[in-house]
């Protein structure tokens, strides 16, 4: 993500070497705040759309754009992809850029729906006696369940997928709804990128923004 620019009237002088921490500002802080000077981004919208707002105006929108498995597609069928891609991109000519990332594995879906399941299993169980024939069923049923919802919360913290990412820039609010249209309907169907959610947006925007992340 490119850095704001500023000039040398911008930056105020401060004396060399590290600066000295004081009662009620320490390094940490200023290291911080030196650090969000840099960065491109004012705030996201509270709202639906998400809209990430721009220090230097204009507004950034990310949306995701699946990929596919072109050895499982016939010959025809990925000429059409490749075809749609290029009406995609020549029709949809405006300020946009797309980057490559790698993301943990969202299983919050999966997640959410066992933990679901669980809540059920242990209600019903709590009303039975532990000698019954069902209470074994529903033990043996939460045992299950466990070991599944262990095994995706491994899966999201452990296993990364590589994802494409559309940035779309635009003046304001209004245009940048008009290039969603546009972005979502360009591509005849086949190249269609998809909105994000506002957690993923803050995990790249803060791998974009932190030199120690892997992107």
């Amino acid at each position: 993500m490119a850095i704001r620019q500023t000039t040398a009237s911008e930056v105020p002088k401060r004396p060399l070497g590290r600066l000295q921490a004081t009662k009620h500002q320490t390094q940490d802080y200023y290291d911080l705040h030196s650090s969000v000077e840099l960065l491109d981004v004012k705030r996201i919208i509270n709202n639906h759309k998400s809209y990430i707002e721009l220090v230097d105006d204009g507004y950034l929108q990310l949306m995701e754009i699946s990929g596919k498995d072109l050895g499982s597609l016939s010959y025809n069928e990925i000429q059409r992809t490749l075809d749609n891609f290029e009406k995609w991109i020549t029709d949809f000519n405006t300020n946009v850029q797309i980057e490559v990332t790698t993301l943990p594995t969202d299983t919050t879906t999966q997640i959410a729906d066992l933990r679901h399941h669980l809540s059920l299993v242990r209600q019903e169980k709590a009303k039975l006696s532990p000698t019954s024939r069902r209470y074994q069923q529903l033990a043996d049923r939460e045992g299950l369940l466990i070991n599944d919802l262990q095994v995706e919360e491994s899966i999201q913290q452990e296993i990364y997928n590589t994802e494409f990412i559309l940035w779309l820039f635009a003046p304001t609010t209004s245009e940048m709804d008009e290039l969603v249209r546009k972005a979502k309907t360009y591509g005849n169907n086949d190249f269609v990128p998809q909105e994000i959610s506002l957690t993923k947006k803050e995990q790249i925007l803060k791998q974009f923004n932190n030199m120690n992340e892997k992107v």
